[in-house]
């Protein structure tokens, strides 16, 4: 007997339903496809990767504490902490919404570390100044991280038993594209002499390629996931598709704009961008008093993040056509913080507790505990600080919030696989 995601809603693997199909029955407790072991084994590849995460996210919040230059929290957590979220999240959701073997462990492994070493060897290559051969090395080391997740997730799509999430993974191996000239041009940079147009290539391409089409390739599915409901009607794989299609080719003429310095170009590019993120939106499930009451704080942090996600864009592109720095202090920290970050925060407040497992006690109880109205005031409150030019203590007292009310709940959820209990004999 072979699981297979539920058709009524977009799951992570918490919620399939078992279908007696013949034709997997000779490979369902190997490796083939269908094969019935896959949820538990991306369910454990994804905890590892998670846990990874979340050191590099708590390192990022340290160092911003710490005072240190800026570069230096923002490249922990997105180059590190958000890059392998993405990275386990990615491919825990590819297996189990096609019902697609997990990748061998060794390969899972191979990936997080290339890109954990990778992220962890730029940072202090560079905040101790260690040479030009130590980033050189990091950053090869990254790129190959990008390039084998690029590979597992081609590998497993292509050995899935239901192909209506493919636009999904379309958009990952979409952002890896990007996120592979984001990181030649970051390692170009720091070796090199950089320029004002290389460094707004290198931050738009990295934070809207390979991280914001992961995201929008995502929401509209996993939205879906959160709240406990179908996929939207107005969903469809074509749509998707073309949203997809519309954000890469403005998000090229973005990167190329501002590589030559083409103010206009880049701001049509940029506000091109900005259209596809409310596109996105436009494409998740709308939100019933039932959904809210089940995922509260989680659902409307993926909608608030978008929502800052398209501001601190469409701003940016306003900066672009009048030659302004692209992703200033003020609109980096908005799509950064209130946008991607909170977009993260939300997501794992459903995963982490459903990964945890243990019975449908323990995941109640693991969802409870991270249903925070503070934090995601906490979220807010720090996006419209930055975003109405408010002093930085405002802004950093919010995050600061946010981050140890977060911090606590994750403590207390935990990351390790809790056991199912057993029923006590009658």
């Amino acid at each position: 007997m072979t699981p297979a995601p539920s058709r009524r809603r977009g799951d992570t693997g918490a919620q399939v339903t078992e279908r007696p199909t013949s034709r997997w029955r000779a490979t369902a407790t190997g490796g083939g496809r269908g094969a019935a072991d896959r949820v538990r084994l991306s369910h454990a590849q994804a905890r590892t990767t998670l846990r990874l995460a979340l050191v590099f996210i708590a390192t990022a919040a340290l160092a911003g504490a710490a005072g240190s230059a800026r570069w230096l929290p923002l490249h922990l957590f997105l180059a590190g902490g958000v890059m392998l979220a993405i990275s386990g999240v990615s491919l825990m959701l590819t297996v189990t919404w096609s019902a697609a073997p997990a990748p061998a462990d060794r390969w899972a492994a191979a990936q997080r570390w290339l890109v954990a070493g990778g992220a962890a060897g730029i940072a202090v290559g560079r905040h101790a100044e260690l040479g030009d051969g130590v980033i050189g090395v990091a950053a090869t080391a990254y790129l190959a991280g990008l390039v084998l997740l690029g590979a597992l997730l081609l590998v497993t799509v292509r050995r899935a038993v239901e192909r209506r999430f493919d636009p999904a993974v379309a958009a990952y191996l979409a952002a890896l594209a990007f996120g592979t000239t984001g990181v030649v041009l970051g390692a170009w940079m720091a070796i090199g002499s950089p320029s004002i147009s290389m460094r707004s290539a290198h931050v738009t391409i990295n934070l809207l390629g390979l991280v914001g089409l992961v995201v929008g390739g995502t929401l509209p599915f996993f939205a879906s996931t959160v709240g406990r409901t179908r996929m939207a009607p107005h969903a469809s794989a074509r749509r998707l598709v073309l949203s997809l299609s519309w954000q890469t080719v403005t998000l090229l003429l973005a990167g190329l704009a501002l590589s030559a310095d083409a103010a206009a170009l880049a701001g049509i590019g940029l506000g091109g961008y900005a259209l596809g993120v409310l596109a996105v939106l436009g494409s998740l499930p709308r939100p019933t008093r039932r959904q809210l009451q089940w995922a509260g704080p989680r659902l409307l942090a993926l909608w608030a993040g978008g929502l800052w996600w398209a501001t601190a864009v469409a701003a940016t592109a306003v900066d672009a056509a009048a030659d302004r720095l692209v992703f200033g202090d003020r609109w980096l920290v908005v799509l950064v913080v209130a946008g991607y970050a909170q977009i993260l925060w939300g997501s794992l407040a459903y995963l982490l507790p459903m990964l945890r497992g243990g019975g449908h006690e323990r995941l109640a109880e693991g969802v409870a505990t991270t249903r925070s109205w503070p934090g995601l005031a906490a979220a807010n409150v720090a996006g419209l600080g930055a975003a109405t030019g408010r002093p930085p203590i405002f802004t950093a007292v919010a995050i600061a919030a946010w981050v140890l009310d977060s911090a606590w709940r994750a403590a207390r959820v935990g990351t390790a696989r809790a056991a199912r209990p057993t029923e006590e004999p009658t």
